[in-house]
């Protein structure tokens, strides 16, 4: 009897151990489960409608900010989510004027002016440089400028121009009907060629 007593003892201190180490095993796994969840959420995940500054400051996209009425916000929220922009509202404290900011990046910029014109805004026009990246040319650019120099004498009538009578005109008339006559096809060679 001792060693069927002894059997069952050992049969029993095993799957207590084996209970635990699984118990361990799973309460490890919830911990480790709910740890990434709780990462998740962290990390905000949220890819449309309002968020924070700190979510939209990880994208490396430059900031935009519209103002809008205050009373136009849920409008503004209920087309952002159709059109899928995300944003945030900003509003210095104590300024009570009727304006919010809406503060997005550039990646939705197109998408929010399209909500600003169903809201009824005007659409903002891009401001246009004052210096134009080439400076002007100092001479004109025409066909024939007397500053540049050509090789032509400038006539009385038109500055640049090539009256209808002059030689020139003449002469370039006459090469122009010699070469349309003298077009010759693609020679043919009789003999080999090495």
């Amino acid at each position: 009897m001792d060693v069927s007593a002894e059997a069952a003892d050992v049969v029993v201190r095993e799957s207590l151990q084996a209970t635990e180490a699984a118990a361990k095993l799973t309460l490890e796994g919830v911990k480790n489960v709910a740890a990434l969840l709780l990462a998740i959420a962290k990390q905000d995940m949220k890819v449309v409608g309002q968020t924070t500054a700190k979510r939209l400051a990880r994208d490396p996209a430059p900031a935009v900010v519209i103002p809008i009425k205050a009373e136009d916000k849920a409008k503004f929220q209920k087309l952002a989510k159709e059109f899928g922009v995300l944003y945030f509202f900003a509003q210095k404290k104590g300024n009570d004027n009727g304006m919010l900011n809406v503060v997005s990046n550039e990646n939705y910029a197109a998408l929010l002016n399209a909500i600003m014109q169903q809201l009824g805004y005007p659409i903002p026009q891009k401001e246009q440089e004052e210096e134009p990246k080439k400076a002007k040319s100092r001479a004109p650019q025409k066909k024939s400028s007397p500053e540049r120099g050509n090789g032509l004498k400038p006539s009385q009538t038109t500055a640049g121009a090539v009256e209808q009578d002059s030689p020139t005109k003449k002469k370039l008339d006459q090469l122009q009907r010699l070469a349309a006559q003298s077009r010759p096809g693609p020679e043919k060679s009789k003999g080999k060629v090495r």
